[in-house]
């Protein structure tokens, strides 16, 4: 089974409603701000003095994060000192040693569970073992993907029913159309279909604004985790949020799959049943499938007839994941071979 991200038309209205990385959108008074993974936190710097005036008022309550203890963010990044000084004088709340993957295992706020209207994560990686400056470990690409989908899960926990979920790669990596440099499907992280299987679909997807942030006193840091900066332009920010009844996804999901059975009553059988069968799962109040014959064969011996049927789905409004799109699958093949029409073919 193969999946697509489809080339769905691309609003810039979209983006003006969502914002960017400066302002997280429209955020009401009383919104929380969750960053996680802020390397030397000059991202959550640009943020504060971007929102210097709601953050002082406290408007909006901000707490940023950093996986590394304190004492190991000086070692890595002397400078981010100045940084947190400024972070703690603006009135945001700062944490150390917090995993990004184990988010609902954290109390935030007086040992009080809390839901957050924004988590923002720019630029995960996995990072490879062997210390500071390993080059003999590869860079895998499914520990990245391990890595989102990892987050997602944990993410999704501790998000405002309402909220959303922002992840900023570098160029080529999400593996979206919106992407300017292209890779192999298989060459990406696939974000969308990391966030499907944690429940969210992908709401925006924009070019990060690098200069902006820059300005606001934003730098990379933590190439071979070290204070170098690493290749930020034509990076995209994904926006995440819960699937939910009326939400549209920017860039649904598309999938392929390939169902075989026997046919064992050719004079009943026809293509109107068989689209009555897969629609009783793949509902088309959610979800388009287009139904294709894409082989048949007779067997010799026994004289039946076998046919491979090729389902395209896609939704616009569903997290639609590999392990759900499976379920509907095997369930869809189920009823066919329970049918007055057809039989399970054996693998």
């Amino acid at each position: 089974m193969s999946s697509t991200v489809s080339p769905a038309t691309y609003s810039a209205t979209c983006s003006e409603a969502t914002g960017d990385l400066t302002t997280l959108g429209l955020l009401q008074q009383g919104a929380r701000v969750l960053v996680v993974g802020d390397g030397n936190f000059s991202y959550s710097r640009a943020y504060l003095r971007a929102n210097s005036a709601r953050i002082g008022a406290s408007e909006i309550d901000v707490t940023v994060t950093s996986l590394d203890t304190k004492s190991q963010l000086m070692d890595m990044y002397p400078k981010s000192r100045d940084i947190l000084d400024e972070l703690h004088d603006g009135g945001v709340h700062v944490r150390h040693g917090v995993n990004a993957t184990k988010l609902e295992s954290y109390s935030f706020e007086d040992n009080e569970p809390i839901k957050f209207d924004r988590i923002v994560f720019n630029f995960p990686h996995y990072a490879a073992e062997g210390g500071i400056g390993n080059k003999n470990k590869r860079n895998k690409i499914h520990r990245h993907r391990q890595l989102l989908g990892d987050f997602f899960a944990s993410a999704s926990h501790v998000l405002a029913s309402d909220g959303q979920i922002w992840v900023t790669l570098c160029a080529g990596q999400g593996g979206t159309r919106l992407e300017r440099k292209t890779r192999a499907v298989g060459d990406t992280w696939q974000i969308v279909h990391c966030a499907a299987d944690a429940g969210l679909v992908l709401q925006d997807a924009h070019f990060c604004p690098v200069d902006a942030l820059a300005e606001l006193g934003y730098y990379s840091v933590g190439y071979q985790s070290r204070e170098k900066a690493f290749w930020t332009e034509d990076g995209i920010s994904h926006v995440f949020r819960h699937e939910a009844p009326g939400r549209k996804a920017c860039f649904p999901i598309e999938w392929t799959r390939d169902m075989s059975f026997w046919v064992t009553d050719e004079q009943m059988f026809t293509e109107e049943l068989l689209h009555d069968v897969v629609h009783k799962h793949f509902s088309p109040d959610t979800m388009d499938v287009s139904i294709s014959l894409l082989d048949e064969y007779r067997c010799e011996k026994s004289g039946r007839k076998s046919v491979t049927y090729r389902l395209d789905i896609s939704s616009s409004s569903l997290a639609l994941s590999r392990d759900r799109v499976n379920t509907l699958a095997q369930a869809t093949l189920s009823d066919i071979g329970s049918s007055s029409f057809g039989a399970f073919r054996a693998k």
